[in-house]
């Protein structure tokens, strides 16, 4: 006679030998919002293609809308931060998810969702494993040392990776080179995608602009710098003051922050950049947006984007304001020199350098015809590379490459033309 116990797992185990009504996806990121602004197009694609898309993340605003939008929600107590033990508790979380949820493959996002997942992946037996790299919290300008260590880590959760996406391809020659992508594991870039017809050049939109402009208190005359990013340290907003600082001494120009930091950031350097601001005598000259969902009006009253940051994979940011129209100001770093071209579409800077940001900043100020060139050329560019449509079609077609490779059967769930996305 079989116990309780042993009835329930058979049970069980019975179930998930039956074939599902779709192939199962699981990913796996920080947070919610990093599914609502930056995986959502690319699993709304895997949805049309016929997967049942699950995803698991640590739970905020965003964790209800993306249910309502069909995808399975699974709350897991993911954390930006280095302390192993912090992490103990939700790799346990996706252990049992994982052992039970009948997965066909895992797709992993963030540094840290994408170590824990990947290892309670491996420990829950659930294969095959796809890691959708942002970019690398590595980079060239790091102390040896600790470059050293987040290289050799990221060496050995690729051994149990089958395949890499990477957004950049500078990144996709780094896992190669470094030997963190292991022979034999599939890769591709797919870059960051941007809906071109939501994030529209100012002409194409210049009542409403014009409008939204008058409606924040700033003249149409007046030129507008802006960033657009989570206000961490990394992001390079001591700089971007510092920029401020040198070039409102010869003009009148206002910045514009759209963004914020959130809560899970490690860094919460918000606070402490606004009482900056404001000892730098400021105030009147920055306009801070915080969270919003109009980032495509805030970008059409801008006349030049900045983004100096230390490190990025490939920013999102950039081919938004980019789609928008607008010459972009960047450092010299990892993505954003890969976005932008020196000369053509913006101007690449070094990093950590302030002289450097306020002179690009300062030339375009001061030759706006050059900075629309270069907008519209960056628009031009947006355009043949950054077409998110192109994107959700790359991504879908590596995650069945992977799992046709491992999971051959499941394929066959799936349509045999997939529904336009």
């Amino acid at each position: 006679m079989k116990s309780d116990l042993e009835v329930a797992e058979a049970g069980r185990a019975e179930k998930l030998c039956l074939p599902a009504a779709r192939p199962k996806l699981l990913a796996v990121c920080n947070v919610d919002l990093m599914a609502w602004l930056l995986l959502k197009p690319w699993l709304v694609a895997l949805q049309t293609a016929g997967y049942e898309v699950h995803i698991a993340c640590a739970p905020g605003e965003f964790f209800g809308r993306l249910a309502d939008m069909d995808f399975r929600m699974h709350p897991i107590s993911l954390r930006r931060t280095f302390l192993p033990w912090a992490h103990i508790r939700p790799l346990f979380q996706l252990w049992k998810l994982m052992r039970s949820g009948g997965f066909a493959v895992v797709n992993t996002h963030s540094a840290v969702g994408a170590a824990v997942g990947r290892v309670a992946a491996w420990l829950a037996g659930c294969r095959p494993i796809i890691y959708t790299v942002h970019g690398f919290l590595f980079h060239e300008n790091m102390p040896v040392l600790p470059r050293s260590i987040l290289v050799t880590m990221e060496w050995l959760f690729g051994r149990i990776t089958a395949g890499f996406m990477f957004v950049s391809a500078e990144d996709q020659r780094t896992g190669i080179s470094t030997g963190i992508v292991p022979t034999g594991s599939r890769t591709v870039t797919i870059f960051n995608g941007v809906d071109l017809e939501v994030f529209l050049p100012e002409e194409a939109c210049h009542e409403r602009s014009v409008a939204f402009k008058r409606k924040l208190g700033i003249d149409c005359a007046t030129p507008v710098v802006g960033i657009v990013g989570r206000i961490v340290r990394e992001k390079g907003y001591r700089e971007f003051l510092e920029m401020a600082r040198q070039v409102t001494t010869g003009s009148n120009a206002v910045f514009v922050v759209v963004g914020d930091t959130l809560p899970s950031d490690r860094d919460q350097f918000g606070t402490a950049f606004r009482k900056e601001v404001a000892q730098a005598g400021l105030t009147s000259r920055f306009l801070f947006v915080g969270q919003t969902n109009l980032v495509p009006d805030y970008l059409r009253i801008m006349n030049i984007f900045v983004l100096p940051s230390y490190r990025e994979g490939f920013p999102r940011s950039i081919i938004e304001a980019m789609s928008a129209g607008l010459p972009v100001v960047a450092t010299d770093i990892r993505g954003c020199r890969e976005a932008v071209i020196h000369g053509e579409t913006g101007l690449i800077v070094p990093s950590k350098n302030t002289a450097a940001l306020a002179t690009a900043v300062g030339r375009l100020l001061a030759n706006p015809e050059e900075a629309a060139a270069m907008g519209r050329a960056g628009r031009e560019r947006a355009v043949r590379l950054y077409d998110y449509h192109s994107v959700q079609r790359n991504f879908v077609a590596f995650v069945s490459e992977i799992v046709r490779q491992h999971k051959p059967e499941l394929i066959a769930m799936l349509p045999e033309k997939p529904r336009p996305v």
